[in-house]
């Protein structure tokens, strides 16, 4: 009778042991997956594939937060043979339809002129504004192979009646950029 017990308890053990095996497999295999589901992005960050973003206001108000494409910024000497600084902010990638162009020529830590000619803003789809004044400046404070970040300042024409009004107050833009460079251009 004791055997009998003992028997039937040893049974038990085995069958539950073979179910603690078949769970622990599932949990590992559970966790695998979870694993590699959580890093599977992990190569689509600005810092490997190149790119990132643009915080800037227009007059002090709304932040507006931009993305910035591989292509959106120029950095010199990174895939082409350029000695400028380029950001550009396509139309068609800003929800607000804004649309921008600051060019640096030579750009160096610290503050930078822009380029007049090269440097302008669309304000919602409105026509393009040139900038006005003399206090419009980049300013880098971080340029390496891998990261770009500037402090922008800049005043155009006020152009969001559908004209440009050289009488009239300009429009601030102040923003905040930061750039990866791709780790297959470093």
């Amino acid at each position: 009778m004791k055997f009998a017990f003992l028997t039937r308890y040893s049974a038990k053990i085995a069958s539950l042991t073979r179910q603690a095996r078949l769970a622990a497999k599932f949990v590992g295999i559970a966790g695998i997956a979870a694993s590699l589901t959580a890093c599977s992005g992990i190569n689509d960050s600005w810092e490997v594939k190149g790119g990132g973003f643009l915080k800037y206001s227009i007059n002090g108000q709304n932040e507006i937060t931009q993305e910035l494409g591989r292509d959106d910024v120029e950095i010199p000497y990174v895939r082409n043979q350029h000695h400028y600084l380029l950001i550009k902010i396509p139309m068609g990638s800003s929800e607000r339809h804004d649309q921008l162009q600051i060019m640096v020529n030579e750009p160096k830590l610290g503050e930078n002129n822009v380029v007049k000619d090269y440097t302008w803003i669309q304000v919602e789809g409105t026509p393009r504004a040139r900038l006005t004044g003399d206090s419009n400046y980049v300013s880098i404070d971080q340029k390496d192979k891998a990261k770009w970040t500037a402090t922008v300042n800049l005043h155009f024409e006020d152009c969001r009646q559908g004209q440009c009004y050289t009488d009239i107050s300009p429009i601030l833009l102040k923003g905040r950029m930061h750039y990866w460079i791709a780790e297959d251009d470093q």
